[in-house]
């Protein structure tokens, strides 16, 4: 969340979250999946269509302030 947060309504892609974590790999991209589906159970009304964390195809996953 804290690099969400440094960046508002920036795409930031897989590689650069897995990056972000201490020891991580390329073969760890599918957990950032399951963090982004975690983190948006917590700040989401409906986490299905998520508001706040969105995906963006192609590129990865955005903060998108009110």
């Amino acid at each position: 969340m804290r690099v969400f947060a440094a960046a508002p309504g920036v795409a930031i892609s897989r590689d650069k979250l897995v990056g972000d974590q201490a020891g991580a790999d390329a073969a760890q991209e599918r957990a950032v999946d399951v963090q982004i589906t975690r983190l948006r159970r917590k700040i989401e009304v409906d986490p299905k269509s998520p508001r706040y964390l969105q995906t963006v195809r192609g590129e990865g996953y955005m903060l998108q302030p009110d």
